[in-house]
Order: C-alpha cells, then structure tokens, then sequence
C-alpha cells in the first residue's frame, strides 16, 4: 500500500482525473457525448499525459524537491528509484498517445503538441519567465477545448470562455508556485523563473492582478451563450468572490510569508473547482 501511495503522489493522480473532467465537461457542454469507446479514449488522453508529465517532473526536480524540503515527493523520500519514475513516465505517454489515435485528428494534434510540450517543460522552459508558468496555465485550459473538438468540429465560444477562465486562474496559480519555490530553483536549477527576474513581491502583484480579473472572466461564458441557472450563477459568484479575496491576499503578502502563498496556491484549484461545478451546473 506504502509503493502505491507513493505512486499515486508521483503521479498526482487527482490532478489526473480533474483535468479528465474537464474533458467531459468540454464534451457535455458542446452538446453530446462520443460513443463509449470513444468516450473513454478522451478521458484515458489527458489522465495518462499528466500522469507522465508529472513523473517526468519529479524526476527532473529530485535536487530541488528536497531542498524545498518537499516530503510529499517520493522520488525526493527515497520511496521511488529515480530510474522507476522514469520508466513510470515513459509508459504514461505511450499509453496517452495511443488512446488519442482513434479520436479526430485535432484531438490527436493537441495531444501530441502537449505531450511534447509537457517534456519541453520539464527539461527547460520550467526555468524560464513565465514560460513555463504559461505552459502550465495552457494545461490547465486545454481539456475543455480537447473534449470540445473531440465531440464537434469547431469551438464554442463559451468553451473558448471556460477556458480561458481556467488558463488565468492557472498563471496566476503558478506564479504564485514559482515565488513559493524560488530559493530552490535557483539553487539547484539555476532558474530563471519569474520571481527571479521581476522579484517575489512584484510576481504577487502580478498574480493578484491576474485573481482579479477572473472576478468579470468568470462570468464571460454565461455572457456569450452559456445557458445560466440560479444553481449556476450562485456557484460561478462564489467562485469570483473567492478570487476578489485572493487578490487581496496576494496584494498584501509578504514575500517571505510561505504559508500565505502555499494556502493562496491550494484555495485557487479550490476556487477554480466550484466554478467549473458551476459551469456544469448550466446542463441542469
């Protein structure tokens, strides 16, 4: 039980199966779902592409993690061999590629583009500014508009909407990660990451900026065809407070306050999760 705990954090399993229902989202919210084989393929894709991004990750990150002192990373712990990871991540990506052959060719397209991406920023764009921060905000977007094309050959406005919601709540979610993290990549990646360059403190500027304006992005979807509900709009509403208070807290941390910026990290993925329910709840 200890080897698949461990696995499951290499593979931040979780993360996994909400970006799968993203992609089911997208496909609900365009209208119709595949037929079941197909249905599966599409959730299968971004499952196993992160589950090998990730691998890759802590596989690249073992120095850094544990001057982060990051005991939640079990390459990091000693509880996984660096060489299983990677193993672990090499089989993850076959798997994903090949659940995407049977989909339409946009779909593949996306899933080949990402995956060669998601190892691009494991490798190196991670320690470049913003670069990498904006890789993992488009991570976060992208499912929608997967589950979208998977289902229809163009994109719906409201997805595009979703999307974006998604891709901003995430920058700011990983620049706020890079402030966090800061000390040990330079140290041991010699990163040259956002905070680096611009300092802590502005980056957070930069990140409350950014939580602020999904205060009006949120409602954007219901505002070009998304059809709204009072269950909808209540949960979407809450999910922009949420964020309005989050800047607010971004604007005021200190540079130095590590347990600010690890609960403002953890509270937006909370955030950005009851508004997709709030999105899904438009299909009631």
């Amino acid at each position: 039980m200890g080897t698949l705990s461990a696995y499951a954090r290499l593979f931040r399993i979780e993360h996994a199966l909400l970006l799968a229902v993203a992609v089911l989202l997208g496909e609900l919210l365009s209208g119709a779902l595949p037929v079941l084989p197909l249905l599966l393929c599409s959730l299968s894709v971004p499952v196993f592409i992160e589950m090998g991004s990730f691998a890759l990750n802590d596989y690249f990150d073992v120095k850094t993690d544990k001057a982060n002192k990051r005991h939640d990373r079990p390459i990091a712990s000693g509880e996984i061999a660096p060489q299983a990871a990677l193993i672990a991540a090499l089989l993850c990506y076959v798997v994903g590629i090949a659940a995407a052959l049977p989909l339409p060719p946009l779909a593949l397209y996306i899933t080949l583009i990402f995956a060669a991406l998601s190892i691009a920023y494991n490798f190196k764009l991670k320690e470049l500014p913003l670069v990498g921060n904006k890789y993992i905000a488009a991570s976060m977007a992208i499912p929608f508009l997967f589950g979208n094309l998977v289902v229809a050959p163009i994109i719906y406005p409201w997805i595009l909407a979703i999307a974006l919601v998604a891709f901003v709540a995430g920058l700011g979610r990983e620049i706020i990660k890079s402030a966090e993290d800061m000390e040990g990549d330079v140290k041991h990646r010699g990163a040259r990451t956002l905070p680096v360059v611009i300092g802590k403190k502005n980056a957070l500027l930069l990140s409350a900026a950014l939580y602020a304006a999904l205060v009006p992005l949120s409602l954007l979807p219901f505002a070009i065809g998304l059809r709204a509900n009072i269950l909808s709009l209540g949960l979407v509403l809450l999910t922009a407070f949420s964020f309005a208070a989050m800047a607010a807290m971004a604007a005021r941390a200190s540079d130095k306050d590590q347990a600010t910026l690890i609960s403002l990290r953890k509270t937006s993925l909370l955030a950005l999760g009851v508004g997709l329910l709030g999105y899904a709840a438009s299909l009631l």
